[in-house]
């Protein structure tokens, strides 16, 4: 039994004749007939009955095309269940960042993914740095959001962005009334900062050592939207990476200032070694096409 003896002995079954199965395959009546004759000697039954009004199958005839048909139906279904993905109309895409990407970039970035690719399920998971290079490195999410630099030559950075260091506060603040800051412009202030240990606080706290800027380290917190959050409600100022600001908007209630500071912070978007799938590989196209 072959392909080519069931598409003849199904041209047969939808015809009623073997002259039509023929046009239907594009071969010779006697070409469909040859096949419909082996496919017979192969399986040990006779599948059709000629009569004057045509070729009439036997009743073990009716019951191979149903479970022919039945395999068909199915392999149509995987068919176009394949298209469906290779188009994006279906889909899973784990994804894995830092909270503060997590609260404040991916809800906008998801917002223009669901408008290309409506039925792709997205799960998303926030957590720190060290974890997010360790998840992808075994290979449980698509997509990991983390600062560069890494150092890790089994994970593959397909596209970046810099955000530059900003202080944020209230409307209301007196600072709010400069364009940018220096350094020492928050002599004296209250500020929320990153936790102890941290690669920012470090950075941070050297450079008020370096100016000799006194300050009061409030409060701390990792989660960059919590943060905003106290300062919204006067617990003090803040030095933050604004990845709100992607693709441009405002926070109610607060202002942001750059600060005349060269420190920044490279975001990556990064995943393991192997190729990315297709909705995978539309989250990092999207990322390319709102950066510019």
């Amino acid at each position: 039994m072959n392909a080519r003896q069931i598409e003849a002995f199904q041209a047969v079954m939808r015809t009623g004749s073997m002259t039509l199965a023929g046009k239907l395959l594009y071969i010779s009546q006697p070409a469909v007939s040859r096949l419909v004759n082996e496919l017979e000697q192969n399986i040990g039954f006779k599948l059709f009955v000629r009569r004057k009004s045509g070729m009439h199958p036997t009743h073990e005839g009716k019951l191979l095309f149903e479970d022919i048909e039945k395999h068909f139906i199915g392999l149509r279904e995987l068919e176009q269940i394949a298209e469906s993905i290779k188009s994006s109309q279906k889909g899973q895409l784990r994804i894995i960042a830092m909270p503060g990407v997590v609260n404040l970039l991916l809800p906008k970035v998801m917002k223009f993914y669901w408008q290309k690719f409506p039925n792709i399920n997205v799960e998303i998971e926030s957590i720190h740095r060290i974890a997010i290079l360790d998840r992808i490195n075994s290979k449980h999410y698509d997509i990991g959001i983390a600062n560069l630099p890494i150092d890790n030559s089994e994970i593959c950075i397909h596209s970046s962005f810099d955000t530059n260091l900003h202080c944020v506060m209230r409307e209301d603040h007196p600072l709010g009334l400069k364009d940018q800051l220096n350094i020492t412009d928050l002599e004296g202030q209250d500020i929320i900062l990153f936790p102890v240990g941290t690669f920012v606080r470090h950075q941070i706290e050297n450079l008020f050592e370096e100016k000799k800027v006194q300050f009061r380290a409030k409060l701390s917190s990792r989660s960059t939207s919590d943060i905003y959050q106290f300062v919204r409600f006067g617990a003090g100022i803040s030095l933050i990476f604004p990845f709100h600001n992607f693709e441009g908007s405002d926070i109610s209630g607060l202002v942001f200032k750059p600060v005349n500071i060269d420190f920044k912070m490279t975001i990556g978007v990064i995943s393991s070694g192997r190729t990315p799938s297709i909705a995978a590989q539309n989250f990092i196209n999207l990322m390319k096409e709102m950066q510019h």
